[in-house]
């Protein structure tokens, strides 16, 4: 996504240099980071005739000590020494040239600014990166014969970039490019042409790659005003920079709009399924719509970010059209029309895409939601059998007591009454007038009562001890 600068001023030599101020200046020290930040990123004045290139390369294409070693190879040939420690961004300046480095979250950009550039070099950067591959070294050797600057050639030879634009950019009064331009460094068939700085800029692209591997602008300037003419050629860079990077998601999105089509489909058979599943098909079906609820979370993973820092470089492609203020050439189409043209329904499409996934995942997670709510029931319904299995056996079980309470009773008191019994026999009848079988007799029904209050007792006094636990 479009980063916060974080980057230094620039020194006055063209070397960004860090703040180092702290509260001992009597200030907050966070002002100085934010004076720093505001004055960033400066757009290099443009004095015709003079050519601009920029190239831009992802961060994980070019790590950043090598990124550095790069830029500090351009200062060696400027007669500038750099430290180890990378910069953020970077001015270098002599008199033949400016070069600017700058370092986003995304990606790194090289812009180069020959002042008045000598012909031939016009010759040398039209050939210099042959469509076919063929060896490029000794075009390299003449393209550093030329020139002390280590130029575009050489930069992209040692990563692929997303980006590479050329700004020819001269004046009316002294047309270097802009007369043949259209006919030799433009496609001809489909020309954008529009006017800004109140009529007094003229600007030309087809938005097409060229055997040189760079797109083409050529711009003709009669306001006089190098700093204006700059920040002109700056809303340009970032114009074709920023809708690059917002369309290089479009592989993507297509890719997801695949895959989530894909899982929408699987979803759609899986909640017509789980209507009239059964208890054997709950499992199966809440795996499956775990394994779904993955797959597009892992789509969304990667995907969120690239569509969020889409519309975030759409709306920097906006602003920048607008700064312009373009104006129409008769016949021609604006820039902002075939710009808006195709990446306008891009970012909807990528919105659309994201609205997709959510709804997807939205619609998962209710399925699933569905599903557990169906399993908690029947798991209910299995708890409610299971109690009702589990009250039949107690009570069974107290029956089961309450006989073997019965049996117990007549068991006891058996031996009770047998044992009085033989106690009765063993006293001799001198001493007991009465028939022991009368006593037994007698004593028989007391003994058998006595017992079953006894057991009623117990029985009560463990079924009080439950309540109170």
């Amino acid at each position: 996504m479009p980063d916060r600068q974080e980057e230094p001023e620039s020194g006055g030599d063209g070397v960004t240099a860090s703040s180092q101020h702290t509260a001992a200046d009597g200030i907050h020290p966070l002002r100085h980071e934010v004076m720093a930040e505001t004055n960033a990123r400066p757009a290099l004045p443009a004095a015709p005739p003079c050519l601009c290139e920029h190239l831009v390369f992802l961060s994980g294409e070019l790590d950043a000590q090598k990124d550095w070693e790069n830029v500090r190879s351009v200062a060696q040939q400027l007669g500038k020494t750099l430290g180890n420690d990378a910069e953020q961004q970077l001015v270098l300046e002599d008199d033949d040239v400016i070069f600017k480095w700058e370092r986003h979250t995304e990606f790194c950009s090289y812009t180069v600014l020959h002042k008045n550039p000598p012909e031939d070099l016009e010759r040398i950067f039209r050939t210099d990166i042959p469509s076919d591959g063929e060896n490029i070294t000794a075009q390299k050797q003449d393209m550093q014969a030329t020139t002390r600057l280590t130029d575009a050639l050489s930069i992209r030879a040692k990563g692929e970039p997303v980006v590479a634009l050329r700004l020819y950019i001269d004046t009316p009064q002294a047309p270097r490019w802009s007369d043949s331009g259209e006919r030799e460094l433009l496609s001809g068939n489909r020309i954008i042409a529009v006017t800004a700085n109140g009529g007094k800029t003229k600007i030309m692209t087809d938005f097409n790659f060229h055997s040189d591997g760079f797109s083409h602008f050529l711009v003709s300037d009669n306001s006089d005003n190098p700093n204006r003419l700059g920040r002109l050629a700056q809303r340009l860079i970032d114009i074709e920079t920023y809708r690059t990077l917002a369309l290089i998601t479009w592989p993507l999105a297509k890719s997801a709009g695949r895959d989530i089509g894909q899982i929408d489909s699987e979803l759609r058979k899986l909640i017509q399924e789980i209507g009239g599943a059964g208890p054997q098909d709950q499992a199966r079906l809440l795996s499956e719509l775990t394994a779904l609820a993955a797959r597009a979370e892992t789509v969304g993973a990667e995907t969120n970010f690239r569509f969020s820092a889409a519309k975030a470089y759409y709306s920097i492609v906006t602003s920048r059209l607008g700064e312009l203020r373009e104006e129409r050439i008769e016949g021609n189409q604006r820039l902002s029309s075939f710009i808006e043209r195709r990446l306008g329904p891009a970012i909807r499409s990528f919105q659309a895409i994201l609205d997709r996934q959510n709804s997807t995942s939205e619609r998962i997670a209710r399925a699933s939601s569905l599903l557990r709510t169906k399993v908690d029931v029947e798991l209910e319904r299995q708890n409610q059998d299971l109690l009702a299995s589990m009250d039949r056996r107690s009570q069974l079980q107290l029956r089961l007591q309450q006989t073997v309470e019965g049996l117990s009773v007549a068991a006891i008191s058996y031996y009770c009454i047998g044992i009085l019994s033989w106690l009765l026999k063993g006293i001799p009848k001198t001493f007991l007038p009465v028939d022991p079988a009368v006593i037994t007799t007698v004593a028989a029904p007391l003994i058998i009562l006595s017992i079953w209050l006894m057991v009623r007792r117990i029985r009560k006094s463990a079924h009080d001890g439950e309540k109170h636990s």
